[in-house]
């Protein structure tokens, strides 16, 4: 179930519709009947993929559910445990009861994992507090990351295994299984991982309520493609009543709309010109692979921000704030900078979680250079099963090191942007522009062959002058031009304005006081739904990072 698709602007009417009714006439029992109503609907917008998905977000939710308990608390906690087997259960005949006589490998696998993570826990209550502590953690950390490297990484690992062996004249047989990937697994792995991890360093408690943890888990605006939500940030907002705010309902509605727009008005418009480019690099002329360079590091902002955009009103129409995923990226100047705005949930995610714990920048400059790459490559890898992804996370790692070694972000910071200074900031801001183009290289072609085969139609084009001088690069430059310069113009003002959520739908004070101003506000925001409407493009394309 897409957000751009008809059927889940139906859902969603119906869900929002029933929601607020919940909170008005069940005002006494409104959180726990509203994260039940979550909880239900955020299953069917999963399942909607595929039925088979439901089992692996429902055990990792039952064994973090309990691993919270059990790093929290010094008692067994009999009762987290059957309770988190009766939910396994539960939803593993709901999802698989209609298609038993077809789908029942898969129940009997997801009934065997509950039984067997409960054995293991039995286990773990034998050992004393701290070993305890940490055996729950290790289960936690083991079971997501062992569903997320089966489910993502093992036919890539072994497919590079087998082709290891193969180039140094070794026939090496092993199993090549397909596995579908399920959707949003990479972002729902993470944002448990961070619960029982900030449980164990004692920065919150677990959730008693099994139903809270779960809607917090598979909260549908945000659960296939972020932003990653930690828990001591979100949870405490299920556990709290919600009030129905017409304000928010309305700035939520609105930057629904501006996502939707980047989305179907921008990125799938763009996705023509950058498929075309990198189907075949050998065959694509210099000046027009440019272009699909360009046209792909548009669409993939738009199409993500998009995304957290939608996702973000979404849940604010619900009485829910996430947090800013996209923060205009493309106006960064450093490679830290760069990660400071873009897919800011993952980037802090890997920072607190995986480059603190290595040491962080405590133990020396070498270790920290070291710390730095080996977290931009592991980076890389979450993003997809494929040497371009685990290159391009190397490629940012690689540019990191180097501008710290440089202390350009330091010299900037010095520097007052103007007069003279505004020169160091623009040349770091063209040159962060081209890391930046080559990094989408990488990360968009096929395989590294491709990709250096792009990155040098792309040199070629530039060095030689040749850009200008066909009429296919002249179609295209003003197909890209069409729908980049408007969201170019939009994103200057909102950099210099500092404000981000430019859409506003004025009152009637407002309109007497400003009347010029009301109106330039009500035609912008007619300027993008139509544009939504008539600039959409055709079918319903799927988000980038569902991939992912």
């Amino acid at each position: 179930m897409l957000f751009n698709s008809g059927i889940f602007f139906g859902f969603f009417a119906a869900f929002f519709t029933l929601y607020w009714l919940l909170r008005h006439f069940l005002a006494d029992r409104a959180v726990a009947s509203q994260n039940g109503l979550i909880l239900a609907g955020s299953y069917l917008f999963y399942g909607w993929w595929d039925e088979r998905f439901l089992l692996l977000i429902a055990l990792s939710t039952a064994c973090d559910y309990v691993c919270g308990l059990g790093v929290a608390g010094p008692r067994y906690p009999k009762r987290a445990i059957v309770k988190a087997l009766t939910f396994l259960a539960c939803v593993s005949l709901l999802a698989l009861g209609p298609t038993v006589s077809t789908s029942w490998p898969y129940l009997v696998a997801a009934l065997g994992a509950g039984g067997l993570l409960a054995a293991i826990i039995r286990g773990i209550e034998f050992m004393s507090g701290p070993q305890r502590r940490k055996a729950y953690l290790l289960l936690s950390v083991l079971l997501n990351l062992g569903l997320l490297g089966t489910f993502k990484y093992f036919g890539f690992f072994t497919e590079s295994l087998v082709a290891a062996f193969n180039s140094v004249g070794l026939q090496l047989h092993a199993p090549m299984v397909k596995i579908l990937l399920p959707v949003g697994i990479s972002f729902y792995t993470f944002q448990t991982l961070s619960y029982t991890i900030d449980i164990y360093r004692k920065q919150m408690q677990p959730s008693e309520k099994l139903i809270d943890f779960a809607a917090y888990v598979a909260f549908f605006p945000q659960l296939v493609a972020g932003p990653i939500e930690r828990a001591k940030n979100l949870l405490p907002q299920f556990q709290a009543p919600r009030l129905f705010e017409r304000q928010k309902i309305e700035s939520g509605a609105l930057l629904f709309l501006w996502g939707l727009f980047k989305k179907i008005a921008i990125a799938d418009n763009l996705a023509p010109l950058a498929n075309a480019a990198f189907a075949d690099p050998s065959q694509t002329s210099p000046s027009l692979m440019v272009i699909g360079v360009i046209a792909f590091t548009f669409q993939i902002y738009c199409d993500f921000s998009g995304y957290s955009d939608m996702a973000r009103g979404l849940a604010r129409m619900l009485g829910f704030n996430l947090m800013l995923n996209f923060n205009l990226p493309y106006f960064s100047r450093t490679p830290s900078e760069f990660w400071q705005r873009w897919h800011i949930s993952l980037s802090s995610w890997l920072r607190d979680y995986l480059y603190v714990p290595l040491g962080g920048n405590r133990n020396g400059k070498l270790r920290t250079y070291r710390n730095l790459a080996l977290t931009m490559l592991i980076g890389g890898l979450w993003h997809g099963a494929a040497w371009t992804f685990i290159i391009w996370g190397a490629f940012h790692g690689a540019i990191l090191v180097l501008y710290r070694l440089s202390r350009i972000d330091q010299r900037l910071e010095r520097t007052a942007i103007s007069g003279r200074g505004l020169g160091l900031h623009v040349s770091a801001w063209v040159l962060m522009s081209i890391l930046t183009l080559i990094g989408w290289t990488l990360f968009r072609a096929a395989s590294l062959p491709e990709a250096l085969v792009a990155l040098q139609l792309c040199g070629q084009a530039v060095l030689s002058g040749a850009i200008i001088t066909e009429l296919p690069f002249l179609e295209q430059a003003g197909t890209l031009a069409f729908y980049t310069l408007p969201l170019i113009g939009v994103q200057v003002w909102q950099r210099f304005k500092d404000k981000l959520e430019f859409l506003i739908l004025p009152n009637l004070a407002r309109v007497r006081r400003a009347p010029v101003r009301a109106f330039l506000q009500y035609n912008l925001l007619l300027a993008v739904l139509c544009g939504a409407i008539f600039l959409a493009a055709e079918g319903t394309q799927e988000f980038i990072y569902f991939d992912f």
